[in-house]
């Protein structure tokens, strides 16, 4: 595989916390004379403070690891922090966001998407309508929206932007498991939507998996102007993958391995 096929966003244990502990500088409230902001931890009698640019370093070992595979740098500025994938032949644009980017040791659960970093992106887009008029556009980040542990994205709002810039589809994982839903933007028929496409854990170990869903992974096809999921599972750590009969299609229909999603109305 080429590295230009491969595309890579971070997640929440593609950060390096001894960095991120190493940038917050310890004071004692009663002594520091600044004032707190959103870069501060408050403990007790004491205040944790960020050097914002040493706090940058912790996605360091990961830019180094993007580096290594696809031959460039991964910016470690905020609002660089999205990437733009073209396939010509295949009429696909893969936008890749970083919903990790406010995580440390300190803040564990606190997902969300850069605003700057998706307006960058956009405004790139814009500028390049011609090229990516015609295009799928997909979007894709780790976190989910939701979560049964309370560390989704909260702040949504950037999902309409994404629908108003003609983006199709967003693929996230994270919860270890798979699973789908449609986001709608306006109630027409030929209205801007989303259809989300949550991936199970590919490799996580066993004491990460989620009861009832064993390793999973997707594959998308697209064809004329259908997209076809296909989920696949592996039941025992070292066992072999196979269909994953999980999609119900209906009373009395047997579940299938996969679900298909119409790209436009017809």
């Amino acid at each position: 595989m080429k590295p230009e096929q491969i595309i890579i966003v971070p997640g929440n244990h593609d950060l390096n916390w001894k960095l991120a502990k190493k940038a917050y500088n310890l004071h004692r409230r009663e002594e520091y004379q600044g004032e707190p902001n959103e870069a501060s931890y408050i403990d007790g009698n004491y205040i944790e403070v960020r050097d914002e640019e040493e706090y940058k370093q912790r996605f360091a070992n990961f830019s180094n690891f993007y580096q290594a595979i696809k031959d460039k740098p991964y910016p470690l500025d905020y609002d660089q922090q999205y990437t733009l994938d073209h396939f010509p032949d295949q009429n696909l644009l893969i936008l890749g966001l970083n919903s990790a980017w406010q995580l440390d040791h300190h803040y564990k659960s606190r997902a969300s998407i850069n605003n700057d970093a998706l307006s960058n992106a956009l405004t790139e887009i814009r500028h390049n309508r011609e090229k990516y008029h015609n295009c799928i556009k997909i979007a894709v980040w780790h976190h989910p929206l939701d979560s049964p542990w309370g560390d989704g994205i909260k702040d949504q709002g950037f999902i309409e932007r994404l629908a108003v810039a003609g983006f199709r589809f967003f693929l996230h994982g994270h919860i270890h498991k798979a699973e789908t839903s449609l986001y709608r933007y306006d109630l027409s028929t030929n209205g801007r939507k989303l259809d989300r496409i949550c991936a199970g854990t590919f490799g996580a170990p066993m004491r990460e998996w989620v009861p009832g869903y064993p390793l999973q992974y997707n594959l998308l096809k697209f064809e004329s102007n259908k997209l076809t999921v296909h989920t696949r599972r592996r039941e025992e750590p070292n066992g072999a993958w196979k269909p994953d009969a999980q999609w119900l299609m209906g009373a009395g229909q047997n579940p299938l391995p996969y679900y298909e999603i119409q790209l436009f109305a017809r």
